[in-house]
């Protein structure tokens, strides 16, 4: 059973036990997991700061309060709580703008996150070579998003306890059995797809690179782009490679209507009864109301060097 710990901003906790909806979304296109949550209650309420959502000890959300709503109707008064996970701190602050030469994660902490009140990370200490500037009106999110991509090669994750991920993995595996889907939609989005991308790699240089994408020319896909690794210190000849593989990635997508609760992790690797293909997991929607707990997974094929 769900049960939902909320803080005040005097520290009180109150512990509700029997929402009447809950909305829960998290997607690899917004950092920040929402929650949506609506309580009969009794009398005032207070100005609440933050909301947790469990399942037994297990911590499924962790996050702070956007807007708070109370109505009163003929049946009683109602409290609706929007939150975001901890990761909206980072999205809601602008970074100060400054150039790195030799950046670091341990640096990057010192300078932009431990000050927001993230004090442990996961992931590379190593100090890399290469520049990186922090633009006036980048958010910190920006900030970190673009240390891993330019260095790192990974996606970053703030989990409940507010420890910033920066490893990239996730060992995490959801089987989704047969008997759980209502539907299931598999889309082919040739619109994703990139046949070729054409780099410019040294300094006096023209665009002469050529990264051919064979799976996509055989699909009888045209669809190029270039890339600057000279001038921009974030785009490499591997950023180049890993943009193509993502185009593939994407282009075979499922989309799973499923009963109960299903919540993990967003990169989980989907594992659909006995179908050989598995998928990686972009998006999931759930939702509780009078009729039920409800999921919606969308998920992408899982690239074979995953």
């Amino acid at each position: 059973m769900l049960k939902f710990i909320l803080k005040d901003t005097n520290g009180k906790i109150t512990e509700l036990k029997k929402p009447l909806k809950v909305s829960f979304v998290s997607s690899e296109e917004a950092p920040a997991d929402r929650l949506t949550a609506v309580f009969a209650v009794d009398g005032n309420i207070p100005v609440i700061e933050s909301v947790e959502m469990l399942d037994g000890i297990e911590r499924l959300f962790y996050g702070l309060v956007d807007e708070q709503v109370t109505e009163e109707t003929a049946e009683g008064m109602l409290l609706t709580v929007y939150a975001r996970s901890l990761a909206c701190i980072l999205l809601d602050n602008e970074a100060m703008p400054q150039t790195y030469c030799i950046p670091s994660m341990p640096l990057l902490m010192k300078r932009h996150f431990s000050p927001l009140g993230f004090e442990h990370f996961i992931g590379s200490d190593e100090a890399f070579n290469g520049e990186m500037t922090v633009s006036k009106g980048m958010s910190e999110w920006t900030v970190l998003k673009s240390f891993c991509d330019a260095f790192i090669g990974t996606v970053p994750r703030i989990h409940t306890d507010g420890t910033i991920d920066i490893t990239g993995n996730i060992n995490e595996t959801v089987y989704l059995q047969p008997e759980r889907i209502i539907s299931i939609k598999r889309s082919l989005k040739n619109k994703n797809l990139i046949s070729q991308m054409i780099a410019r790699t040294y300094t006096g240089g023209g665009y002469e690179m050529q990264i051919e994408n064979n799976s996509a020319k055989k699909l009888g896909i045209k669809r190029r782009r270039y890339i600057n690794s000279i001038d921009s210190k974030s785009r490499t000849v591997l950023t180049a490679k890993r943009l193509m593989k993502k185009s593939f990635s994407e282009y075979e997508q499922i989309t799973a209507d499923c009963c109960g609760r299903i919540l993990c992790s967003i990169g989980a690797q989907l594992i659909i009864g006995r179908d050989k293909k598995h998928y990686i997991v972009k998006e999931i929607n759930y939702s509780f109301d009078s009729s039920g707990e409800h999921t919606k997974i969308y998920a992408r094929l899982k690239r074979e060097d995953e």
